[in-house]
């Protein structure tokens, strides 16, 4: 996915600690922060057509699936370097994916 640029985060803030960070990379850090929780629902108006019109045709299940499991080591990613906003915005892509495969298997 687009979020591998986010190790950078964790090796500057473990190895480059006494550093001053400059404006531009405090800036960036917020608006991936800002954007890992608003990307996850991008998936909303798919998962309002597939609820509204109770029909999941042209929706495939297998993408679906195979996105929610290659999503799910980012979460344990997260956690294993306490990087917040990997946490939170990997656990916002699973509810999100996961409502997707819900309405496709109802529907």
């Amino acid at each position: 996915m687009h979020y591998l640029g986010l190790r950078h985060k964790y090796e500057r803030r473990v190895g480059l600690k006494q550093q001053q960070r400059s404006s531009y990379i405090i800036f960036l850090d917020k608006l991936t922060f800002i954007v890992g929780i608003i990307g996850p629902f991008t998936v909303l108006p798919q998962i309002y057509s597939i609820f509204s019109s109770h029909s999941a045709s042209g929706v495939s299940l297998t993408t679906w699936v195979l996105i929610f499991v290659v999503t799910f080591p980012w979460i344990l990613y997260g956690i294993v370097h306490k990087e917040v906003s990997i946490i939170v915005s990997f656990i916002l892509w699973e509810v999100m994916n996961l409502a997707v495969v819900i309405g496709v298997l109802i529907y």
